[in-house]
């Protein structure tokens, strides 16, 4: 976990030759935490990992009970898909031992947003960024975390927040702790940054994963490790929906989702947009969206899995709404099990 130089190579190729690039320091080209890094971050989610979607950034507006309120700035927000909160610190250089204690903080102050306080904030950021065309309501930002999140928000999942920490480098007090909060149960990792000169003005940005290490678990064979058994909640699966639980879902009566899929099963790999799924369920938009919110939660429970029966996406069509599509194998197994359906109340 250490940072030395023979930790990674970055080369400019050119035909058959290969020149090393040496790393230069952040600070040394004049770029800075707040105005560039949190920058690059606020751009590219993907720099604290997969989806990830922006709450908010510089968050200062803590209260506490007694009337105080902690004058700390929370560098980003973020909210992963299984609907946990990812508090981001961000750090230029190789920074104090300090820095573990004060994202445990964040996390634990974190993890009190409720769902309300949650939608505002990112209706909040993504109006006040330049670039948005059109201010979005706090209904908009709730459907945007919804499509998000397709399991389902609930407080249970936003109180299991997790922490990255990305810098150029840390400790060996830093990475010690954070390697024994990880076996505790925190989820906590962290992340290195290197900047490389590659033309007088072009910089190169590399970010790392050093712990956990991703991927390490495939390599290793061995007893249960104790920081396997760090969380009595398992990661649910990515599973395809068959004709057994789409027969399920329909016995339910889940009207949203009965909805959606025989909207986009009519036209396989085409998006179809929310606004026509609560009109044809016939419920406005937030009854939608609260009925939506129950079936994510039937999802991970009753029918064990982390997917919807359909992909979901932003914006797809033009429009600020959810849009859903499906599969054709999925949209098959729709049609015939209410063409089965049909046929079957038809010889009653």
């Amino acid at each position: 976990m250490s940072n030395s130089k023979s930790d990674e190579y970055v080369y400019r190729v050119s035909g058959s030759q290969a020149t090393p690039l040496e790393s230069v320091d952040i600070a040394t080209l004049n770029l800075l935490e707040r105005q560039h890094l949190q920058e690059w971050v606020l751009q590219q989610p993907q720099l604290l990992g997969d989806g990830i979607l922006i709450i908010t950034f510089e968050f200062d507006q803590w209260a506490i009970g007694n009337g105080s309120a902690p004058r700390d700035r929370l560098d980003v927000l973020g909210l992963d898909e299984e609907g946990r909160l990812v508090v981001a610190e961000l750090k230029r250089g190789r920074h104090s031992d300090s820095v573990d204690l004060q994202s445990l903080k964040y996390a634990a102050l974190a993890s009190r947003f409720t769902e309300t306080q949650v939608a505002t904030l990112h209706m909040e950021f993504v109006n006040r960024n330049p670039d948005t065309k059109k201010m979005i309501s706090l209904e908009d930002a709730q459907e945007r975390i919804s499509s998000h999140v397709t399991t389902g928000l609930s407080s249970e999942t936003l109180a299991n927040t997790r922490i990255v920490i990305l810098a150029e480098g840390f400790t060996s007090t830093v990475t010690s702790t954070v390697v024994w909060l990880n076996e505790q149960g925190v989820d906590i990792s962290l992340k290195t940054f290197k900047a490389y000169m590659s033309d007088p003005d072009i910089i190169i940005l590399t970010v790392s994963q050093i712990f956990p290490v991703a991927g390490a678990e495939d390599l290793m064979a061995g007893p249960l490790l104790k920081h396997e058994q760090k969380s009595g909640k398992k990661d649910l699966p990515f599973t395809p929906w068959g004709e057994e639980d789409l027969f399920l879902l329909q016995t339910l009566g889940f009207q949203v989702p009965i909805a959606i899929l025989d909207l986009a099963s009519s036209n396989p790999g085409t998006w179809i947009p929310s606004s026509a799924a609560y009109e044809k369920a016939n419920v406005d938009r937030p009854g939608g969206m609260g009925r939506l919110a129950g079936f994510g939660y039937s999802v991970r429970t009753r029918f064990k899995r982390s997917n919807a029966p359909w992909t979901t996406d932003w914006a797809k069509g033009g429009t600020q709404e959810a849009y859903y599509s499906v599969d054709p194998e999925t949209a098959a197994a729709w049609q015939r099990l209410k063409t089965t359906g049909a046929e079957d109340a038809g010889n009653e």
